[in-house]
């Protein structure tokens, strides 16, 4: 065996492995979605995600169903905890200021004045 077999062989065996890498990887997406979703039928779906491998109808399925969420009952609302909550009405106050401070640099631009940046305007 010379050295071009036995670097094809390891090119041949990098693409079997990254081949079934990436099966792997797309077999997991719907059953992944489901869950950061917090769909009610997220174990259902990440099996139909594995099952989908052999039959990719079902797949498709799955991934639709990852996006889907039920008009009534437990998973028609989606349930966040206290420290979430206390963490969005932060994250909106910081951008609500966020806001408030361009609004008002865009207001001394057009007026002409300098804003707190210091800037030159003419």
């Amino acid at each position: 065996m010379g050295v071009l077999d036995i670097v094809s062989f390891l090119i041949l065996a990098i693409l079997i492995v990254g081949a079934l890498s990436l099966i792997l990887i797309i077999a997991a997406i719907p059953g992944v979605l489901a869950k950061k979703r917090r769909s009610p039928w997220a174990e259902a779906i990440n099996v139909a995600g594995w099952i989908g491998v052999l039959l990719p109808p079902i797949w498709m399925l799955a991934l639709i169903a990852a996006f889907v969420r039920p008009p009534v009952g437990e998973g028609a609302q989606i349930a966040i905890s206290q420290d979430e909550t206390t963490e969005l009405a932060m994250t909106i106050a910081n951008i609500s200021e966020r806001l408030a401070i361009l609004q008002n640099n865009i207001h001394a631009l057009n007026s002409g004045v300098a804003g707190p940046g210091g800037g030159v305007h003419p």
